[in-house]
């Protein structure tokens, strides 16, 4: 191809992508791209029955049934539980979320729900690649059949396949209420569920779970592939935070150290052995590159610091420790000198069983902990900056504000007079002990609104939240944010302090600030105040102070004798996805 025919080229498939051809052209040819791969790779490896033959050794039917039951479950708690599908509204993107956390004992739904609710469908879908791949590995490697020699189908519950499938079942939705029941803090999601199937599955499998992270991988980018075909991509910051604020690291650890109990007891009662090297290899790595490794603590204002060198040393700690007790060593935990009794060396428990106990022990601290988080309460109150209202819930905007969240737990001895401050928009019920941040300051200002559902059980509402302000030249925001509330007008909530330019014209300083529902331009002259004025709309113009002030779209400019300078841009929010 030569260098003139480049342009021809770049344009025709400009023209197929973005002009022309619809966008399931491409989804068709992946589709039959992905199927004739298969194809080639069936055709070439020939198994003639031999996997399915293998699968069907283990699983009846060879479908992993519990897995896809499970599946199920969740999926429908989601769409008819969580209000993603409810009646005539079908918002797969943002169901109900607060009504169905794990927030205290106090509130029992939220505690039994939350294991199987999730914050969106990006949370849902991740969680249910998890549970399709690691699920599977570990009904496959538990056996509906039973593998103990001599055994018939039929011939008692622990060898009927059907029960031991219902009891595949029953356990992982157990580990839910668990997980969610005694992870520290507000929890809700099915990853602890996902750890504990992959903790499982790690120890008992290791290298079949390492191939099962590639799968995930796998299976993620066909999705994004199959559902967004062509995207475009630009520079701007669509997402404002802390990447790892928002991840249950402690809830993950707590299944995580579940899944690893199971299959150390399962190892044991069969008595089969898994290789020590492909055990630590894949626990180190998935601890690493699922983020186990994760030890933060919260300061103020959405600050937190990140412990590396403690989550990947605890990342190492853990390996062995697992390593130790799937292994089962029989060394003694102490190694006493051979001129010792026998019997002095056969009451010292073996390092197996000191391990295991140190798995033991930690999954009881930790359900400690979340237990003692479980147990708070929040206190009755107002929000301030008149909240909107609905039902048991408020919703509003606060900066600098005590964040309940890490100020309710009363340890006797252990009390910290410590408050960390918060800012944002915060969702508050005194019926649910919900006191939450939902969309951070620093976010709100990067996307301009949030959208805050709130509901229950057969019921779910939407206030939206904006924020729009004017940037000055040299200085900081001036903005205000308004709640609009499902069935009212809109309310101010919050006014920041005024903003200052840092042009001077004729030592005059100009300032702006919010002022009810608009903005208005302060002219100031040493320390006397010598006009206030609204900024003009756009296209007009205003004079205050002596000074002239022109509206041309965003940019408001001020003119004095002939100079003529931009003072301030306007910051309004982007058009709302309803």
């Amino acid at each position: 191809m030569s260098i003139s025919e480049a342009p021809l080229i770049v344009g025709f498939f400009r023209g197929l992508v973005f002009d022309g051809e619809p966008l399931w052209l491409w989804q068709v040819v992946l589709v039959v791209t992905g199927v004739i791969s298969v194809g080639v790779l069936y055709r070439i490896a020939a198994p003639r029955g031999r996997w399915a033959r293998r699968v069907r050794s283990r699983l009846l039917l060879g479908v992993p049934w519990g897995t896809l039951i499970v599946l199920l479950f969740v999926f429908s708690v989601y769409l008819f539980v969580q209000g993603a599908y409810s009646g005539d509204i079908f918002d797969p993107r943002q169901p109900v979320t607060y009504a169905f956390t794990a927030w205290s004992y106090e509130y029992p739904l939220g505690v039994l729900t939350a294991a199987f609710s999730h914050s969106g469908f990006g949370h849902f879908f991740g969680n249910a690649l998890g549970l399709i791949v690691f699920g599977s590995i570990t009904e496959y490697a538990y056996s509906h059949f039973s593998l103990d020699r001599g055994s018939q189908t039929h011939r008692s519950a622990g060898e009927n396949p059907y029960v031991r499938l219902l009891g595949f079942v029953v356990a992982v939705l157990g580990i839910g209420v668990l997980t969610a029941a005694f992870a520290p803090g507000p929890i809700i999601g099915f990853s602890g569920v996902v750890y504990a199937l992959a903790g499982f599955a790690l120890v008992y499998r290791p290298f079949t779970a390492l191939g099962g992270i590639l799968v995930i991988d796998l299976l993620s980018r066909l999705y994004g592939a199959f559902t967004s075909p062509v995207g475009t991509f630009s520079p701007n910051v669509q997402y404002v935070g802390v990447w790892f604020a928002d991840i249950a690291v402690l809830g993950h650890i707590l299944g995580f150290a579940i899944g690893v109990l199971i299959a150390v007891t399962l190892l044991t009662r069969r008595d089969e052995r898994v290789p020590p090297v492909r055990i630590w290899t894949a626990l180190v790595l998935y601890g690493l590159l699922e983020g186990l490794w994760l030890a933060y603590l919260p300061l103020d204002n959405g600050r937190y610091v990140l412990l590396r060198a403690v989550g990947v040393a605890f990342i190492f700690l853990v390996a062995s420790v697992a390593l130790v007790a799937a292994t089962r060593s029989a060394r003694p935990a102490i190694p006493w000198p051979s001129r010792f009794s026998a019997t002095l060396q056969d009451s010292v428990p073996s390092r197996g069983t000191v391990a295991t106990g140190a798995i033991v022990f930690s999954l009881v601290f930790l359900a400690t902990v979340g237990a003692a988080t479980h147990l708070r309460t929040v206190d009755s109150t107002d929000l301030p900056n008149d909240p909107v209202k609905i039902r048991d819930y408020q919703v509003g905007y606060s900066e600098n504000v005590t964040n309940e969240i890490y100020t309710i737990v009363d340890v006797p001895g252990l009390r910290s007079d410590q408050v960390v401050q918060s800012s944002g928009v915060i969702v508050y019920s005194e019926e649910r002990n919900v006191w939450e941040v939902a969309t951070s300051t620093s976010r709100l200002a990067s996307n301009g609104y949030a959208r805050v559902v709130v509901g229950g059980v057969g019921w779910r509402e939407t206030v939206w939240v904006t924020r729009t302000g004017w940037s000055v030249v040299g200085g900081t925001e001036t903005y205000r944010v308004r709640l609009h509330p499902p069935d009212g007008p809109a309310r101010l909530a919050f006014t920041s302090e005024p903003a200052t330019a840092e042009a001077v014209i004729a030592n005059r300083s100009i300032s702006l600030q919010a002022a009810g529902t608009d903005f208005e331009i302060t002219v100031d002259k040493g320390n006397q105040t010598i006009g206030i004025g609204a900024i003009p709309e756009d296209g007009a113009n205003t004079t205050v102070g002596d000074i002239r002030f022109d509206r041309r779209g965003r940019n408001l400019y001020a003119s004095y004798e002939g100079t003529l300078v931009r003072v301030a841009n306007k910051k309004v929010p982007p058009t709302r996805r309803d």
